[in-house]
């Protein structure tokens, strides 16, 4: 029997719009299965008003408190001012413990120092989140945007790093105490030599090429911060995060320039903000509004916003 082409457009509009309505506007949370590891994942969302499946996706990684409730809260009005969809994962402590579990990816077993498999990486699981979005009908979206701050930047910096397959449109990175530099002749964690993952120089092209903001405030320079990492290796990028931001971004665009190769990464001084989630957070979403509109960022406007207040952690 044939059935009628009217009919037929008819019902992949319905199938499309109750797919899209399971994530309605507004604040929610999901959770999601993760596959191969006998896990799930919650994960906290902000839908603007007029949310279809054509909305920007940005994925926000967390800091060292893995708050992901609260933040998903001060993305909320940027979210709705920028028509952002605002996903952001919520990684425990328990299932993704400590800096080896999170900010560096879980790619090792802590206890016996042998390889995970990939889908226990906690850097798969933005790519399996997006996927199943993606096939639920929430997002039509080929790519998603990354925001990270503080101990959510270390995550996405290395994420890009070690998986430049994933399916990032541009990225914004902030305030990270210590980063992964792109050099492979510095010892892993501080640098690529003998990391988990083989990276090397003639790796790095699509990093490079990848549009990406790191981002530090003007007043994050305080070296007696007391989450900020002290080691001879982290010492050495800086003493204070400030420092350090400039140090990645500095390597990195010399071995770009050195190579002949695209850089299209970008570095800002965010002024009176000091260590602050939530002020990066405003400061990152008309970032990221302001390249899905335009192709690029757009530093100074959206510095200007940044009012001269007190920061909160």
């Amino acid at each position: 029997m044939k059935i009628p082409v009217t009919i037929l457009f008819l019902l992949l509009f319905l199938s499309n719009t109750l797919l899209a309505a399971t994530l309605p506007p507004g604040r929610g949370d999901m959770t999601f299965p993760l596959p191969g590891t006998g896990k799930t994942i919650t994960v906290f969302s902000y839908a603007p008003a007029q949310v279809t499946p054509q909305t920007p996706v940005v994925f926000v990684l967390t800091g060292v408190k893995r708050n992901a409730g609260d933040y998903r809260d001060a993305w909320q009005k940027s979210a709705e001012k920028n028509h952002l969809l605002v996903l952001v994962p919520a990684f425990t402590t328990q299932d993704y413990p400590g800096v080896n579990g999170y900010n560096l990816g879980n790619l090792v077993d802590a206890a016996t120092g042998l390889p995970n498999p990939r889908a226990q990486w906690s850097y798969s699981v933005i790519e399996t989140l997006f996927d199943a979005l993606r096939q639920q009908g929430v997002t039509q979206q080929s790519r998603y945007y990354l925001f990270g701050n503080s101990a959510g930047c270390q995550f996405v910096h290395r994420m890009l790093t070690l998986v430049p397959e994933a399916h990032v449109k541009a990225a914004v990175c902030a305030a990270a105490g210590w980063w992964t530099l792109t050099d492979d002749k510095v010892a892993w964690p501080y640098g690529l030599a003998h990391a988990p993952v083989a990276r090397t120089a003639d790796d790095l092209a699509p990093l490079f090429a990848l549009p990406l903001l790191v981002a530090v405030g003007q007043h994050d320079n305080n070296p007696a911060h007391p989450l900020l990492r002290r080691t001879a290796h982290a010492m050495a990028q800086g003493d204070n995060r400030l420092a350090r931001a400039r140090n990645y971004y500095a390597v990195a665009r010399q071995q770009a320039q050195r190579r002949h190769e695209p850089f299209n990464w970008q570095l800002s001084i965010v002024p009176h903000v000091g260590h602050s989630g939530s002020k990066m957070s405003v400061w990152a979403a008309s970032q990221l509004a302001h390249y899905e509109r335009n192709g690029t960022f757009d530093i100074r406007a959206a510095e200007a916003s940044t009012s001269p207040t007190r920061n909160t952690p």
